[in-house]
């Protein structure tokens, strides 16, 4: 039920707080508001007469929603979060452009002892619908299937020093997988598409070792790009070099410390990093030139689109058989034939 604790729903347990919270998937248009949300972005703006407002991002464990907070709430409360902080928020739900909101009327950080004993914050934060280390024993079991032995060793040694964050970043602030474990399964389903394509069509040239790695290491440089995962944005390094050349520097660093059956490897699969955003209008650093780029240039796109697509149908409030636009594809999709 809509009005049912965010607790009871969830896992049974009783929440640190008292208020009723209906989760933002079942959220409906002319309800009140008044319960607790993560702030994932805040971003201050101006009306075209110049009143300041605040657009807001709040999220809890089903989904996300935008918020406004007008002139009067803007200027008596947007000192009193930020990004990142779970908050209060008291408002309205409302449909705006065919898309629900919540207009603030009061909002504010938990404070210490709000977030006290018993508090759990995973129930406020998007994530992954799959296991997290359930994903990880698939995809360590994928790479060791790369061959030769050198290349195998790069992509585990990188995985394993790097395990607590790539298992629970997101893969993206925002579009695909924009959620706790996002990056893991982006990485998976990228990785087991390119490994079994490989496999599946050997007449293709293909070398499924240098396609597997890349795939498994295409977006490791994300772990240094995106600062504080449950509402993420974009570092310094982040900003200023890109978790392409991020990750390239991770696996040249690495490689320094290893002999290697051929050279080229390494530099190889550097090229698959810095190249899998296909063109570059998309920040490629460089058109891919091998198969083995091409390949997971193609699955990656693959992988984030259908989540994007995914994303955009679940949170979708629109009546009949498709979606409202979904403005980065610039069309409507079909809600599937099981709606």
């Amino acid at each position: 039920m809509a009005s049912e604790k965010f607790s009871q729903r969830m896992r049974g347990e009783q929440l640190p707080y008292s208020l009723l919270h209906v989760p933002v998937s079942d959220m409906r248009d002319g309800q009140s508001v008044n319960q607790c949300f993560l702030v994932k972005q805040k971003t201050h703006r101006s009306t075209r007469s110049g009143d300041p407002y605040l657009e807001i991002t709040l999220s809890d464990r089903t989904g996300v929603i935008a918020a406004r907070a007008w002139t009067n709430a803007a200027n008596r409360y947007a000192s009193q979060f930020s990004e990142g902080e779970f908050v209060t928020v008291q408002g309205r739900v409302e449909t705006y452009r065919n898309k629900l909101q919540i207009i603030v009327e009061s909002i504010h950080r938990l404070s210490e002892q709000e977030q006290g004993s018993g508090f759990d914050p995973d129930l406020l934060v998007s994530t992954s619908n799959r296991d997290r280390d359930e994903m990880w024993t698939e995809l360590i079991e994928l790479v060791e299937t790369i061959e030769p032995e050198d290349l195998r060793q790069l992509t585990l040694n990188l995985l394993e020093k790097n395990k607590e964050q790539f298992i629970e970043h997101p893969a993206a602030v925002s579009n695909h997988h924009a959620y706790l474990g996002g990056l893991i399964e982006h990485t998976l389903e990228v990785a087991q598409g390119v490994s079994e394509f490989a496999t599946r069509n050997p007449g293709l040239g293909l070398h499924h070792g240098l396609a597997t790695a890349g795939a498994v290491l295409h977006d490791i440089g994300k772990i240094i790009e995106l600062e504080n995962p449950i509402a993420a944005i974009y570092g310094f390094d982040g900003q200023l070099i890109g978790h392409l050349l991020l990750g390239r520097d991770m696996i040249r660093d690495e490689a320094k410390s290893m002999t290697w059956t051929d050279d080229r490897l390494p530099k190889l699969l550097e090229h698959i990093l810095i190249s899998h955003h296909g063109e570059l209008q998309y920040a490629a650093a460089m058109l891919p030139k091998t198969a083995e780029a091409i390949a997971v240039y193609h699955f990656d796109n693959l992988s984030a689109k259908l989540n994007m697509i995914r994303m955009h149908i679940q949170n979708d409030a629109e009546e009949g058989d498709f979606t409202d636009w979904e403005r980065n594809l610039s069309r409507r999709f079909f809600k599937g034939l099981d709606r």
